[in-house]
């Protein structure tokens, strides 16, 4: 398959408003839901009065957590089928009316009755009670290579810092909805998810139901970076509850406000991480995390994972720790783990290079991984060195290091870099491809687009296959009733895809290779398989140059067209002969003017490794979105908890800081091409590898302009105030 850069299929529906989301769809006696909120963070509901809801204009019905007994129990009820308040801002009722501004009035007429209890709502609060889960992903929780204890005591350089990251959320443009009606005992859920599949499972179980009487769909997702997933399903449960209670369609969207408290965070850390260097080798490194997940529920990122696997290094002890506080549940954000522990490790390479008196980027030369030490495999592809060489030749890394710190203007320039990576693995996918007898191709298949260009991939692997223009393609996702595809996240749609279309093309080929050379009185009569070309919607004989048309091809004996399914299988980590891993190095150029505490990212080079790159447009836009993600988390994002009362604080998008377009730097960015054999079709993930290594890259520009070295995100005005520098560069 050829490297296009095809412009995104959905591109003019967007940008016309054509493309309907979920939270869009209107059927006939629609009911507006709304949700009461409990006023305390930790406590009991005692009771839910409707009595004075009931007589306002358009009220329809009330749901509470005792209409949710009959729900099957699960992770996935357990907020709602309980009366324990665990957070600020749990739903405590759902409230159903005839429009929008209706739900609401009879909303703030239920009168809830709660008992508080003390509420932990720090993490230095619960300490004591901390406790280390059993696994971070898919990862062990703690894990003992060598003996970093006493490898680090005969240490001849010891670098020893903590590293703190702060609460961030997801914020996807899209809020959170779900529209929603039964047609008998079948339930149809047009809703915001990132698992169509995953929604319709958990329904199932849920309302104990066949799967083949739900409907899930999602065609369009405004974004999601990994909290349109299960902490949604409960207030989803309830909507689909109160339409089985009135027998109409009931709608549900989220609130800004509300996608603070119910749809997951990035988790808080706390992370105590010592390195240990015999002259300029690595020899120990011992990562400890402490990170904060919710009363209710269990999470933790893989924070210290990629501790384990980055560098050559003999002696390496992790460890996750997690700490219960009444606050919301944290889920994977993108770049789950990766971005706040390599925020820790690459600060800490890049002040042991500091000490060593080397480059920080010959350091990490030095101690590169040439193969998984961890599980003693291979890697399948490793790339990281050629990011670092493009990178740096891009950027311009041996101009600028070792300079005086430079000015212009009111600016102090400081250049910093760091390494990221993020594993490749995939999911199990099925997906249909049918040639139509005007040889156009409808490609179905039932995963979802959050934005990131499912729908064009989908059509270009097809399309390049059989040599049809991307014009005469029709895409078909986001439908449970479409063949299984997989979740959004990740970064593993595309990889997944890629093998199950060009699985369901290769059997297309070889149908129409059959008819074409079976007439041996046709241009193409007698010919190979393996002489066959498919292209411009010919097939052409590469031996005699003989051609014809696909349509010509499919009249002679598939009139009615041409079908075929392929499917791949998941990543088995049991049975890897090698590992997948995707690399990258990000090279940053910042400006601060320390009378104002400003910070300015000006120049940004990321230069990547993530195996067969199908779409170098869709790739580039990726890795930027994920870079300016990563800005966000190392200069701007934090959530905040009051104290006292376990209230989110600024739970809105003017208080809740966010990069903007007079945020943006210039990106370059390289993409090196790697030939993985060890990965079908060669494909690795591209989304998290840009969000991860930029917040320690501009932490490290930071110390390079100002001689500060920061060690929490986010990086804020007052730590680079001229007055508040602890060893500042003249």
């Amino acid at each position: 398959m050829k490297t296009v850069s095809s412009a995104r299929y959905e591109a003019l529906q967007k940008v016309t408003g054509q493309a309907r989301f979920e939270g869009e769809v209107a059927p006939a006696g629609l009911l507006h839901a709304v949700l009461i909120e409990a006023p305390v963070a930790c406590g009991e509901l005692l009771s839910v009065d409707a009595a004075e809801a009931a007589t306002r204009p358009g009220f329809a019905t009330l749901v509470t957590h005792a209409d949710s007994m009959p729900l099957k129990p699960s992770a996935a009820t357990s907020l709602i089928r309980d009366s324990a308040i665990h957070f600020h801002g749990q739903p405590v009722a759902l409230v159903a009316a005839s429009t929008l501004p209706e739900a609401h009035d009879a909303a703030r007429a239920v009168r809830v009755t709660t008992t508080a209890r003390p509420a932990v709502t720090q993490m230095e609060q619960a300490l004591r009670s901390a406790f280390t889960p059993e696994m971070v992903g898919r990862f062990p929780a703690a894990t003992r290579r060598g003996d970093a204890a006493k490898a680090l005591s005969e240490a001849g350089l010891v670098i020893h810092n903590r590293y703190s990251t702060a609460v961030n959320n997801h914020h996807p443009m899209e809020p959170h909805a779900v529209v929603c009606w039964w047609e008998g005992t079948k339930a149809v859920v047009h809703t915001s998810t990132q698992a169509i599949f995953g929604t319709r499972a958990i329904i199932a179980h849920v309302f104990d139901m066949p799967p083949a009487d739900i409907r899930v769909l999602a065609r369009f997702l405004g974004g999601g970076f990994g909290c349109k997933g299960q902490l949604w399903w409960p207030w989803m449960f309830w909507a689909m509850l109160a339409s089985r209670k009135t027998g109409r369609p009931v709608r549900l969207e989220l609130s800004r406000a509300q996608m603070f408290t119910l749809v997951g965070r990035r988790q808080q850390t706390e992370q105590d991480l010592t390195l240990g260097f015999a002259n300029d080798g690595l020899t120990a490194i011992a990562h400890d995390v402490v990170a904060q997940t919710s009363t209710h529920a269990d999470y933790s990122d893989s924070t210290a994972v990629y501790s384990r696997l980055l560098y050559a290094c003999p002696h390496v002890s992790t460890t996750h720790t997690l700490v219960r506080t009444n606050e919301p549940q944290p889920v994977p954000m993108r770049a789950p783990g990766t971005a706040p522990g390599t925020f820790a490790l690459e600060s800490a390479m890049d002040e042991a290079a500091e000490r060593l008196g080397i480059d920080p980027l010959e350091l990490r030369v030095k101690n590169f991984a040439d193969h998984d030490q961890e599980s003693d495999r291979p890697w399948s592809s490793n790339s990281l060195l050629e990011c670092y060489r493009a990178g740096a030749e891009r950027f311009g890394w041996a101009e600028r290091r070792g300079q005086k710190a430079k000015h212009d203007g009111r600016w102090t320039i400081g250049v910093g870099m760091a390494s990221t990576l993020y594993p490749a693995i995939r999911q199990a996918c099925r997906a249909r491809v049918r040639l139509t007898p005007d040889a156009s191709l409808v490609v179905e298949c039932g995963t979802q687009d959050m934005g990131s260009g499912t729908y064009t991939a989908l059509g270009q692997i097809a399309a390049a296959a059989l040599g049809i223009p991307m014009t005469k393609v029709t895409v078909e996702l986001g439908d449970t009733w479409l063949p299984d595809g997989p979740f959004s996240g990740g970064s593993q749609v595309t990889a997944s895809i890629f093998p199950a279309v060009q699985s369901a093309t290769s059997q297309l080929r070889a149908a129409l290779a059959r008819i074409a050379a079976s007439d041996i009185d046709t241009p193409l009569g007698g010919k190979a398989a393996d002489d066959l070309d498919f292209e411009g919607e010919l097939i052409r004989s590469r031996s005699s140059n003989a051609a014809e048309r696909l349509s010509d091809v499919l009249a002679r004996a598939a009139p009615d067209g041409l079908v075929a399914e392929g499917e791949s299988a998941a990543t088995d980590h049991q049975k890897l002969a090698a590992t997948g891993m995707g690399y990258g190095a990000v090279f940053v150029e910042i400006g601060v003017d320390t009378a104002l505490g400003e910070i300015r990212v000006r120049r940004v080079c990321g230069a990547f490794a993530a195996g067969r790159i199908l779409n170098p447009l869709l790739a580039r836009s990726q890795y930027i979105g994920g870079l300016i993600g990563g800005i966000g988390m190392a200069l701007h994002e934090q959530t905040i908890t009051d104290r006292a009362t376990g209230c989110i604080l600024g739970k809105s998008l003017s208080d809740y800081l966010i990069p903007v377009h007079a945020d943006m730097p210039e990106f370059d960015i390289a993409m090196i091409e790697e030939d993985d054999p060890h990965l079908p079709g060669g494909v690795k993930g591209i989304g998290m590898l840009g969000t991860a290594g930029i917040q320690a890259a501009i932490a490290n520009a930071v110390h390079d302009a100002i001689g500060k070295r920061v060690r929490h995100l986010p990086i804020r005005i007052e730590d680079c105030l001229a007055s508040t520098g602890e060893d500042r560069r003249r």
